[in-house]
């Protein structure tokens, strides 16, 4: 396995982070344009520890900053996802990432430009360990800068992009700058609703702590 000396660590919600920060010693915080970053030590590992906040533009600002600012040599993003078919409390370990609302006029749905692909594959290292760490499905995590609430949804998802197995609002973008910086990204998401608003909000907190402690078996394994 490639060697990590210093990993990043992304939740999109407090629920998502907080649990990380406080298991953390040895915290230095610096704030950079409205996000917190906790650096220390977790689990014996040099970790840095933030809350990007919900959607697409927060993930890929934090995801560059540690990469470019703290020099973290592998990232993976923690919280909770939406389940296409898999039941909540579920963890899901994605293979690959896709961005369900990208749509460039003559070029196939969710193409992204520069990258000149649809798929980013998952940091496979860093995954494998992730699954081995949780009862982890491998699927297809499709983002998008919505919730995903409805069948009608996840059917014009499933339209274009039928392996995907998971919905979320960030992973595709941390993917995405990742793959341009040649940083390895995985992901860790406990399923914390099949779709539906009100089942979030009966899952959340559940579902981040479990996704948090197999970021912390992530972390015990490298």
């Amino acid at each position: 396995m490639t060697k990590f000396d210093k990993i990043g660590i992304i939740g999109a919600l407090s629920v998502e982070a907080d649990g990380l920060v406080n298991e953390m010693s040895g915290v230095q915080t610096t704030e950079i344009g409205g996000s917190t970053f906790y650096e220390g030590t977790l689990c014996n590992k040099k970790a840095v520890v933030v809350k990007c906040g919900v959607g697409k533009v927060n993930a890929a600002f934090v995801t560059s900053a540690l990469a470019l600012v703290f020099g973290v040599d592998g990232i993976v993003m923690t919280g909770v996802c939406g389940g296409i078919g898999i039941k909540p409390m579920s963890s899901v370990v994605p293979t690959s990432f896709i961005q369900h609302d990208v749509d460039i006029d003559g070029l196939p749905h969710g193409h992204l430009d520069v990258l000149d692909c649809v798929e980013i594959a998952a940091d496979s290292a860093l995954s494998d360990v992730l699954a081995e760490a949780t009862d982890g499905v491998r699927t297809v995590m499709a983002t998008g800068e919505q919730f995903i609430r409805s069948k009608g949804q996840t059917d014009r998802i499933l339209t274009d992009f039928p392996n995907v197995g998971a919905v979320d609002m960030e992973s595709g973008a941390s993917a995405h700058i990742c793959a341009r910086l040649g940083v390895p990204f995985a992901c860790i998401k406990t399923v914390s609703d099949g779709c539906s608003a009100d089942e979030f909000y009966d899952f959340v907190t559940e579902a981040s702590n479990k996704s948090i402690a197999a970021v912390m078996g992530l972390l015990k394994r490298l």
